[in-house]
């Protein structure tokens, strides 16, 4: 990396140079907000971006590193935050015009941790309106476009997240995930992403969309830069009701520590079933070498699994459904077709769906704990089809949507049911360029063995 180039750096690589003083909190922010400047048309990440509050933050975190009180290895760190999380005295739009006059009298507890670690919060991360969508397409404000090529999606409604990080806009982001809108993303622009356990990070101050299926979490350059991330921001909040007070351990602690002795199990079904043939390959390929590097690797046969994303669809919808009825009723003209077509349809599913989604739910997860017993994690592609164009996933006049990114959560979806952590990070490229995601997955509250695996294949 040249001295004066941190587009693509770490926060592993940046940190200890912002601590030394070596490099200035003030100089990689302005580094960013230049390349911002430059790149923004083309890529359209951002909804806002704080040019004079960033520099201000910036400013107060290279004296506050300048006088010894260094506060840890996000210090100085640009992040960029999806424009569903509160920054206090700026407005949240959750990606819709209807709610452009909505100012955050308060910061999310999300965006209160990292200011106190010493972020730098750099802007608002464009997203799908309420964050309801997997391919990034957002009528009101437009597209996100990926960085290794302009004409295909971000994918997700984390896209402007995915764009920014993907394109060095900024270091580190938040993003969601409610059926793989942190995954999918950090899949197609060849980032690390990770939905953590469900309640592992707090959600007050976040704008929901299904409360039984919503993550918060972070989407680096890194898996290393994840777990930096994670020790920030993990941790009980009582303003959460979802919030759990499960012990919080270093997510770094396994990061060096290999592939020696990890159990690595591989789904039999569904998952490696009607895949595009250069992800499979790219997928396969990474299994095999964490077996060269001595990760025990077992098949395990889930013949059920498939019924996780039914289940996410049904509870998301529903949930989602209860959540804006009065918005639907009041204000549908406004919403983009897409979004008020899948509102509606939700609104009218009977109470007896969703309970049977939640009786189903229930047993899934037993399946699931069953399955992974003898496992540390799931290996997995992360999505199932090549990176679609913003053409093939947007709408045509008169039709509320299009069939572009259809199968794009049908792998995520699974663990959004189940709660428990997965991460996508990339393992390849297509033919054509494209990065190609896998997709690793643990048990309920245990992101080291995923940040682990994950360490161990970037390496």
């Amino acid at each position: 990396m040249p001295d004066n180039d941190f587009s693509y750096a770490s926060i592993d690589e940046l940190a200890p140079r912002i601590r030394s003083g070596d490099l200035s909190p003030v100089e990689l922010t302005q580094a960013s907000l230049d390349r911002i400047e430059r790149l923004e048309p083309q890529l359209n990440a951002f909804l806002e971006v704080f040019l004079e509050s960033a520099l201000a933050q910036a400013r107060e975190a290279e004296a506050e590193i300048a006088s010894g009180s260094y506060r840890g290895p996000l210090h100085g760190i640009t992040i960029a935050l999806k424009d569903l999380i509160d920054v206090e005295g700026t407005v949240t739009t959750g990606g819709s015009t209807i709610l452009k006059d909505n100012l955050a009298t308060s910061d999310a507890t999300v965006t209160r941790l990292l200011k106190e670690a010493g972020a730098i919060i750099i802007g608002k991360a464009a997203l799908v309106e309420f964050a309801m969508g997997a391919t990034g397409v957002n009528p009101h404000y437009g597209p996100s476009h990926n960085p290794w090529n302009l004409e295909r999606i971000c994918c997700g409604s984390s896209m402007g997240s995915a764009s920014a990080i993907a394109g060095g806009l900024a270091v580190g982001a938040l993003g969601s995930d409610t059926g793989g809108s942190i995954r999918m993303p950090a899949s197609v622009t060849g980032i690390a992403g990770l939905k953590p356990t469900y309640g592992r990070i707090s959600r007050a101050g976040v704008l929901d969309l299904s409360w039984s299926c919503d993550h918060v979490g972070p989407m680096t350059r890194t898996v290393a830069d994840c777990a930096h991330m994670m020790n920030v921001l993990a941790g009980y909040d009582p303003a959460d009701p979802a919030s759990s007070e499960q012990p919080v351990p270093d997510f770094a602690s396994g990061l060096s520590q290999g592939f020696k002795g990890l159990r690595v199990g591989v789904p039999r079904e569904f998952f490696f079933e009607d895949v595009d043939p250069e992800i499979e390959a790219a997928v396969r390929a990474g299994i095999d070498l964490m077996e060269r590097e001595g990760a025990s690797v077992s098949e395990v046969s889930m013949p059920w699994v498939a019924l996780g994303r039914t289940i996410n669809i049904a509870l998301l919808g529903s949930e989602a459904g209860a959540l804006h009825r009065e918005l639907v009723q009041e204000r549908g003209h406004e919403l983009s077709p897409a979004i008020r077509a899948r509102l509606e349809s939700a609104i009218v599913m009977p109470a007896s769906g969703y309970i049977d989604a939640q009786r189903a739910r229930r047993k899934f997860i037993v399946q699931m704990d069953e399955a992974m017993s003898d496992l540390d994690v799931l290996i997995t592609p992360s999505v199932p089809i090549q990176t679609p164009t913003i053409a093939e996933c947007t709408p045509l006049p008169g039709s509320p949507d299009a069939p572009g990114g259809a199968t794009l959560t049908q792998f995520t979806g699974v663990f959004d049911t189940t709660g428990q952590p997965s991460l996508s990070l990339n393992c390849g490229f297509t033919k054509d360029g494209m990065p190609i995601g896998m997709m690793i997955s643990g048990g309920a509250f245990d992101e080291v063995s995923v940040l682990r695996a994950g360490a161990a294949f970037e390496r």
